[in-house]
């Protein structure tokens, strides 16, 4: 499906570099979903490595109605992702639902040559934009493992918010309320990013 494919082609973008630093040395790294923010899963620490988790903002039925994903929009992901996969200041790359644009996302000053590569791409049919973030996603990333490792049981997963505004985080039912800030208070999860929770079930794990 067309956006299996671009969520892939926008996480690529990020993740390339951050993956790395995440796994232990020894560990052998496992295919990876195509889809959604990366989720650190709680057991075993020790292995622990950003892996995604499907995206909730539309329903199977929905995404069947969205118009494909172009190859221009594709080329410009890839290209992306080529010159700045490894940048810590690259943000996570996303397709919007209509279709109709592409955000890149950068923490602080953009690029001279990202700005000019997202202005050449604006007469393929579609709107390629950068959008600033607030904080770098490597920094994310270890907060969101930091969180998992400091709450077993409660937060089963954490991830980045797309945006790079914050994270987000999944609290198990069985230990949390509405995940509201009074129950975060309760639970004593903070952080010095902004947490956005959800009560959920863990994630179950692939077979195999």
């Amino acid at each position: 499906m067309g956006t299996n494919r671009s969520v892939r082609g926008a996480w690529l973008v990020v993740l390339g570099c951050l993956l790395t630093a995440c796994a232990g040395a020894g560990a052998a790294e496992e295919p990876r979903p195509e889809q959604g923010p990366p989720v650190v899963l709680a057991p075993p620490p020790a292995e622990m490595v950003p892996v995604p988790e499907p995206p909730t903002r539309a329903s199977p039925e929905e995404m069947l109605s969205l118009p494909p994903v172009t190859e221009e929009m594709h080329r410009l992901l890839d290209e992306v992702h080529t010159r700045w996969g490894a940048h810590p200041d690259l943000g996570q790359a996303e397709i919007t639902l209509d279709r109709s644009a592409v955000v890149l996302r950068w923490y602080g000053a953009p690029p001279a040559e990202l700005v000019a590569l997202a202005e050449a791409s604006g007469g393929s049919g579609f709107e390629a934009r950068i959008e600033e973030t607030r904080f770098r996603t490597a920094e994310l990333v270890d907060e969101a493992g930091r969180l998992v490792r400091g709450h077993p049981g409660v937060v089963h997963s954490a991830w980045p918010l797309p945006a790079g505004d914050g994270i987000g985080v999944g609290l198990d039912p069985a230990a949390a309320g509405d995940g509201g800030p009074d129950d975060l208070a309760r639970l004593g999860i903070g952080s010095r990013f902004p947490i956005v929770a959800e009560v959920r079930s863990p994630p179950v794990a692939a077979a195999g």
